[in-house]
């Protein structure tokens, strides 16, 4: 007597699909709006006279970046780098230009100040 495998039953199948075709939308390099060339730009000028490898890593990455998202999260990187080089208040300064393309809400995060309050620099 061969044994079958039970199948789900339909209505948790459908419920299923759109969670899994979210996740992989999310996973997908290409899920997402791309990063625009102005976007990379205002990165890479918050970096201008930053030296070092932490540097030069940060800015390959904001290169390659597929999505906006991602460099989304490149933020408190940068944010770190400035402020470990220079001070907290010019990391703010210098990444009022970087958060304009980013809906501020819209991510689900706080703002840059808010977000880096209580951060360490050596993370």
């Amino acid at each position: 007597m061969e044994i079958q495998p039970a199948a789900p039953p339909q209505a948790l199948e459908d419920e299923a699909e759109p969670i899994w075709q979210a996740l992989s939308q999310r996973l997908s390099p290409e899920g997402g709006p791309q990063p625009s060339g102005a976007c990379r730009r205002d990165f890479c000028a918050s970096m201008r006279d930053l030296h070092g490898d932490a540097v030069r890593d940060l800015r390959l990455r904001v290169g390659y970046t597929p999505s906006l998202r991602e460099l989304w999260h490149l933020r408190t990187k940068l944010y770190q780098l400035i402020a470990f080089h220079l001070n907290q208040a010019e990391a703010d300064r210098r990444l009022v230009p970087v958060n304009r393309h980013f809906p501020t809400r819209a991510m689900g995060h706080a703002t840059t100040s808010e977000h880096h309050a209580h951060s360490s620099l050596f993370l």
